[in-house]
C-alpha cells in the first residue's frame, strides 16, 4: 500500500476523527471508572481544557504469525502543550476498529506533570493576586490563552 491508498483509506473511513474522538470517549471512561489509577498516573487531575490531541501517524502492519495486515492510526496527547502520551487505533483493513491503546507510560512524564502543576498552581496564585496575563505567561512559560481560560474558569 502506497502512501496514497494509506491516505485515500484513511479519508474513506475517516480514521483520524476516529482515532480523535476514541481517545476523549476511552481517557473519559478510564478516569471515571479507574480514578485512582489516572490520580496516581497524573498526581491529581488534569484541566481537561488543557488537554490537546495532534495527528501522530497512521501506518499499515503486517504480522507474519496472524497473517493478517491492520491499520494503526496514531494521534500524540498533550497538556498545555507538553507531549503526555499517545492513543493509537487498530483498523481492519474494512475500517472496522479491531483494538485501542492508550499509553501515557513515558518515564518522564511524572516530571512533566509535576513542572506542569507547579507552574500552573504559580499561575493561579498570580492571577489572585493581580498580575497581569502576559507577566504570568512570561514566568511559568504556560501561553497566556490558558492563563486566560485559568483567570475565566478557575480564579
Amino acid at each position: 500500500m502506497n502512501k496514497q491508498s494509506l491516505l485515500e483509506w484513511e479519508a474513506k473511513h475517516n480514521a483520524i476523527k476516529q482515532t480523535i474522538d476514541g481517545f476523549w470517549s476511552c481517557f473519559r471512561k478510564w478516569r471515571k471508572e479507574e480514578k485512582d489509577d489516572y490520580h496516581k498516573t497524573f498526581y491529581g487531575k488534569l484541566y481537561e481544557e488543557f488537554i490537546s490531541v495532534h495527528e501522530r501517524a497512521i501506518y499499515l502492519k503486517y504480522t507474519f504469525s496472524l497473517e493478517e495486515a491492520v491499520i494503526f492510526c496514531s494521534v500524540y496527547i498533550f497538556y498545555l502543550e507538553e507531549s503526555i502520551g499517545t492513543y493509537d487505533i487498530e483498523f481492519t483493513l474494512d475500517g472496522q476498529i479491531a483494538d485501542d491503546y492508550l499509553d501515557f507510560g513515558d518515564v518522564l512524564l511524572k516530571d512533566r506533570i509535576l513542572k506542569i502543576k507547579h507552574n500552573l498552581r504559580i499561575a493561579r496564585n498570580a492571577l489572585k493576586e493581580g498580575v497581569e496575563i502576559r507577566t504570568i505567561s512570561n514566568i511559568t512559560e504556560i501561553d497566556s490563552k490558558y492563563i486566560q481560560i485559568l483567570k475565566e474558569k478557575y480564579c
